[in-house]
């Protein structure tokens, strides 16, 4: 299930980047306040990806997820509540890749002396021979998010009838999709680079 949502994310944030990059879905957002910017609104941006079939649930959360995992995506607020996605090609994109992996790679090679390795060659193994994500506590603290995320489902489903919703409970259910999107992802992320420094220290 979380995996299956992770790819829809994905495939949302391309989308989104995709759509914020053509002219004839994007509009000026504020020649006043923004000026040079053009964008979606979050609302339009939410109706657009709802009529490619993507679950409500999962839109609202990688929607509000988007701009803190791809820093090329901005948000430009006219008003709380008048609040549009635009793209900027200035800023670098994130690369999830780079979390954790200088400390994997640099270390025997650059900073230990010749002779260290040769006076204790099995000393850093047998402590990091399992890492972090590897444990009990890290299985179910994964376990814990799961039924976070399946709450927070049966949560936006149950807005759904409830609708329509005001704001501050619009602007809870998003914030929550969202970190709870964000949680995931880092879990899974971390769960992957410790899988590839392992392999790492292995090889060595």
């Amino acid at each position: 299930m979380a995996n299956t949502k992770n790819s829809q994310a994905a495939k949302i944030r391309k989308q989104i980047i995709a759509w914020l990059q053509d002219e004839q879905q994007t509009e000026e957002v504020s020649a006043t306040k923004f000026p040079g910017i053009r964008g979606i609104r979050a609302v339009k941006l939410r109706e657009m990806l709802g009529a490619l079939g993507y679950a409500a649930s999962v839109v609202m959360g990688a929607v509000s997820a988007a701009p803190s995992i791809d820093h090329r995506i901005q948000k430009a607020a006219l008003k709380p509540r008048e609040v549009y996605y635009y793209f900027d090609a200035s800023v670098p994109a994130k690369s999830p890749a780079a979390t954790g992996t200088p400390v994997a790679v640099a270390p025997a090679s650059q900073t230990t002396s010749a002779a260290a390795p040769a006076a204790h060659p099995s000393t850093p193994l047998p402590t990091r021979a399992a890492g972090l994500a590897s444990t009990a506590a890290f299985a179910t603290l994964q376990r814990a998010n799961a039924q976070v995320g399946q709450a927070v489902d049966a949560l936006l489903t149950a807005a759904q009838d409830q609708a329509p919703l005001d704001d501050l409970e619009l602007d809870f259910l998003s914030d929550l999709a969202a970190q709870t999107a964000k949680q995931t992802e880092l879990l899974q992320s971390f769960a992957i680079q410790d899988r590839i420094a392992q392999l790492r220290r292995k090889e060595r």
